[in-house]
Formats: C-alpha cells, structure tokens, sequence
C-alpha cells in the first residue's frame, strides 16, 4: 500500500471541465483525454446530476441545458429515457430506476433552490408529473435516489411511504450480509445515504437501518486508513472476494456524501473521519498513489493498478463535484 497522501486544505470549486462537457443539448457521457467525445452520446443520468451542481451553485445557464434535457427525456408516463446517441436521438433503451430516482432528485433541487423562478417553476411541473413514479420504485438505489428529492419537499406521505419501502430492504437483510442484493457492485453509499436524509424528518428506525447499513460498507472499504472501493473487474459477490480495481469516482464520492449526512445526524466523529478518508482518495490516498483531480474541477474516470485513466467523463466529474459540495458543508 502507498504512503497515503493528505488532500488540500481548501479547494477551489471549478467548473470549467463540467462547461467544456457541456454543449447545446446537454452534457456529453464520455471524453478521451480532457476533451468530450460527443460521439459516446448523453444520458439522463449525468445530466440530472448536473442539475443538482448547478442548481446548489445557482449556475442558471447550465441548469437551463440540463433542464431542457430532462424535460426532452420525459415521457408521458412520468419515466425518463436515459440513454441518447451523440446524434442526439434516443437510443434504444428499457426503464432504468436508478435514472428514475435521480431525475426525481435533481428535479426537486431544483425546484427548491435558489434558481431563477422560471427555472424553478418549470423543474416543479415536470417533477408534479414524474411524482408518482417513485412509488413504482423497487430498487434500493432507485429509492434512496428518489429519497435526496423528497425530503426537499412538503411531500410527507409519498416521502413516508418509500422511505418505508427502503428501511423494510435493508431491514431484511441478514446480519452477516446486511445489504438487499446478493453482489456489492457501484455508488453502495447512496442507499444509507438517501435514507438518512429521509431520516431528518424524525424516523429513528430509517437512521437505523441506514447507519447499519453504513456501517457494514465501511467495514468493506476501509483498509488501514484507506478507502479502497469495490472494484468493476467482478465487484464482491456474497462468500467471494471483492475486486480491488477497478476503482470509479462515484463510490468514494458517494462515500463522503453519505458519511457528512451521518456525521451531521449522529455528531460521530468517526463519520467525519470517514468522509475525510473518502475526500482524500481523490488527491492520492489510494492504493495507486495517484491524483484523481484537476484543478479545472475534472477527474479520472477511473483507477486501476497501472494508475488513473486518462479520460474525464461526466460521471467522474459530477461525482468529485458533489462530493466537494459535502465536504465543504462541514467547513461552513
């Protein structure tokens, strides 16, 4: 294992990868090198997690893109269609409920932020229509997605019941595996995280279940002082061994949204610690050594035991991006 290496001490919040990524139509899914590769196409995924950063930085001219894709993406069923061609079509492509939920989230962002009220009123219809959809929800990340939206709004009893739905999943699990799937796979933090945003309306029982849950990945990925995420080349499957590469950005970003939001529920100075173990991944405390960021807020799509890749695609940047938003709350 490398020496691990300390992040800054203040980081200033750069935007300007996220605007080279960002055209017309919305944000591209992939670059080669630092530069966007348009032909890999968009999807609803990252353009919703777009939304989010622009609407917490108040950046109305990317929230427009970024809303006019969704509204583009939404069908009249209240499902958004997430995958799109670089020739700007719809790909062919089923329902995915992880899409779902975080069109919900940064639907409900920005409808409750600080944005022009244009924007904002136009992100609150289109969120009143696709509302209903998160009852149909079944996946535990879909839901938790969903979660980080709800709990934004003055919408109790939908917020109640898939919260429910959520706590009742991670409930069932078995003490030896408490996880709702039988594969630890991608971005695991963001179930104990939208629970426990849901939990700030005063659910004992769902900050429960959701620090568990916490508490178990943490065991997973914590190595000596270091964050080592589950890695893509065969994940950790329930009796198998977990894959150390290769490593993505969204889960140690994930990792500090999470662990800000259960430091800020329990004052538990070990999820500050947590949080602070998974910011510093990014800045060489991985097993790798290697420098995740740019200073014109980009990052590596990912790490593997050769070192960090050199493309900057969306996903990574967003993850790095929410992920300085979290940490930085704590220094406020």
């Amino acid at each position: 294992m490398v020496t691990p290496a300390a992040p800054p001490a203040r980081v200033r919040l750069r935007l300007d990868h996220l605007r080279r990524m960002t055209d017309s139509f919305g944000l591209v899914q992939f670059s080669r090198g630092p530069h966007p590769d348009r032909s890999t196409g968009y999807t609803a995924d990252d353009n919703a997690r777009a939304l989010v950063v622009a609407a917490r930085l108040g950046a109305a001219d990317l929230a427009e893109v970024y809303l006019r894709f969704l509204e583009r993406s939404a069908g009249t069923d209240g499902w958004f269609h997430n995958v799109w061609t670089g020739e700007r079509a719809p790909a062919p492509d089923g329902r995915s409920e992880d899409c779902q939920g975080r069109c919900l989230w940064a639907l409900a962002e920005a409808a409750s932020s600080g944005l022009p009220e244009g924007l904002r009123s136009r992100a609150g219809g289109l969120l009143g229509r696709a509302l209903p959809t998160a009852l149909e929800l079944r996946s535990a990340r879909g839901r938790a997605n969903a979660l980080l939206g709800l709990s934004r709004l003055e919408e109790d009893g939908l917020l109640e019941a898939v919260a429910e739905a959520l706590c009742a999943q991670l409930e069932a699990a078995p003490d030896d595996w408490p996880w709702p799937e039988p594969v630890l796979t991608y971005e695991l933090a963001r179930v104990p995280h939208g629970l426990l945003r849901a939990g700030r309306a005063g659910q004992a029982r769902w900050r429960r279940a959701a620090l568990r849950t916490l508490d178990f990945l943490l065991d997973v990925v914590l190595e000596d002082g270091v964050l080592v995420p589950v890695g893509n080349r065969g994940w950790y499957p329930r009796g198998g061994q977990k894959a150390r590469w290769d490593q993505q950005p969204v889960d140690p970003g994930a990792f500090v949204e999470a662990c800000v939001e259960a430091y800020r529920s329990t004052a538990q100075v070990r999820y500050r610690e947590a949080a602070r173990v998974a910011w510093s991944w990014f800045w060489g405390r991985n097993l790798a050594g290697a420098v995740l960021v740019s200073p014109d807020g980009a990052c590596r799509d990912g790490l593997g035991p050769d070192g960090a890749s050199e493309n900057r695609g969306a996903e990574a940047c967003l993850a790095f991006l929410l992920a300085q938003l979290a940490w930085e709350s704590l220094e406020e």
